[in-house]
C-alpha cells in the first residue's frame, strides 16, 4: 500500500517517492475541503505520479504503471 512520508512526501507501491514542499500540500488539503470531487497534485518527475486529495486529506497515489494506490498510513 502507498504511504505518506512525514511531512510532505509520498511513496507509491512501485517504489517511486514523490517529494513536495509543505506549503503546496497544506494548500491542496485546504482546497480539497471545499470541493465535491477529489483534486490532484502532479509530481514533476518523468513518470508523473499524482497525489489525490479529498475532504482535506491525501487519499491516493495515482501511478502511471499500477493505477490508483490507496494511501494507508505514515512512514
Amino acid at each position: 500500500m502507498a504511504c505518506r512520508i512525514i511531512p510532505s512526501s509520498f511513496e507509491c507501491d512501485c517504489g517511486h517517492q514523490a517529494h513536495f514542499g509543505e506549503n503546496p500540500i497544506r494548500e491542496m488539503e485546504d482546497e480539497s475541503r471545499h470541493r465535491k470531487r477529489p483534486i490532484r497534485l502532479i509530481d514533476s518527475a518523468d513518470d508523473k505520479h499524482a497525489i489525490e486529495f479529498f475532504r482535506g486529506q491525501a487519499t491516493a497515489v495515482i501511478c502511471p504503471h499500477i493505477g490508483r494506490c490507496e494511501i494507508n498510513g505514515w512512514k
